[in-house]
């Protein structure tokens, strides 16, 4: 966050602690009830085995269920361009029912507005989901050093997949996205868990370095272990994208206990979402809340990706 005070001006840049900082101003602190909001854009909207309907479901019910509740129904607003044509919009509202459905949710509001043409990139949806605390809420305050990093499924399908279908490259047909809900993955552990996040648009490298800065401690993570399908590397590689900044769609981080920790990855790997669940570090107590990774040649400080992130991916 950039932060500049001019006199009685003050300007702040639009980085996840603003976001951060709005959703701590405005949330109310509801004990039972657990309320998250997320807007959707995404390039192209309709892609090879989804759409911007089901990214939206799928977002707004794993931001609910990573903070340990049982999300139970969406409210939506979708933004239309004018001209859109019928068939998109036929598409748009199945994808939104389906994983409604999978993921065992109510829509029980929506609101639609047009807006003239040239004026969005064909639909826009905002996506609320309300929930019920089902036990301690899982947060960053919880994590403790010991405690195993871990990733419920293999990073970057979702940005390969959308950058293939953009640039053309072919690899959509090997990757798909891993748009998923995982609420029902999250239910089998979540006892077990003191912090879950999805590694959704800045990858997981991002989810790291957000949580290790909230708690004040410093993560050591295994570059090489975190799972990635060959054919998502290679995609990725063309952009100068590396899979640990790569958005993700269907892939959690969690924070487990080292004594639960083998438990979790049992139950983890045997649901169909996260058969390649693995642990990629550790919690340590250093006190620089910062993420360290280590490689062949040792730890370091990691470099971001050299190419420039791909814009709406989430």
């Amino acid at each position: 966050m950039t932060y500049t005070r001019d006199w009685d001006t003050a300007q702040v840049g639009f980085g996840p602690e603003v976001r951060e900082l709005i959703a701590t101003a405005l949330t109310p602190r509801e004990p039972s009830l657990v309320v998250r909001a997320g807007t959707y854009v995404v390039d192209p909207p309709f892609f090879g085995n989804g759409d911007i309907g089901r990214l939206a479901v799928c977002g707004a019910v794993n931001d609910l269920a990573a903070t340990g509740a049982d999300p139970r129904h969406l409210a939506l607003g979708i933004v239309l361009e004018a001209g859109l044509p019928l068939d998109l919009v036929h598409r748009l509202t199945a994808s939104v029912r389906e994983a409604a459905a999978e993921a065992g949710v109510a829509v029980t509001a929506v609101d639609t507005q047009v807006v003239r043409a040239g004026e969005a990139d064909r639909v826009y949806v905002t996506a609320t989901a309300f929930g019920e605390r089902a036990g301690p809420a899982l947060g960053p305050d919880r994590v403790r050093p010991g405690d195993r990093v871990l990733v419920t499924g293999p990073l970057g399908d979702h940005a390969a997949h959308l950058v293939s279908l953009r640039d053309g490259l072919g690899y959509e047909y090997h990757v798909p996205s891993d748009c998923a809900p995982l609420n029902d993955l999250l239910r089998e552990v979540r006892a077990d868990l003191h912090h879950a996040l999805p590694a959704a648009g800045g990858g997981l490298a991002e989810t790291l370095r957000l949580t290790a800065a909230a708690r004040g401690l410093t993560l050591r993570v295994d570059e090489s272990a975190p799972p990635v399908r060959p054919g998502t590397r290679v995609a990725l590689a063309t952009r100068g994208l590396a899979p640990l900044d790569a958005a993700c769609a269907g892939s959690l981080c969690l924070f487990v206990p080292p004594d639960r920790t083998g438990t979790v990855l049992t139950a983890l790997r045997a649901h169909p979402r996260g058969r390649h669940a693995a642990v990629v570090g550790e919690v340590t107590a250093d006190r620089r809340g910062d993420v360290e990774y280590v490689t062949p040649d040792g730890a370091r400080p990691r470099t971001p990706s050299a190419g420039p992130l791909p814009e709406r991916l989430l």
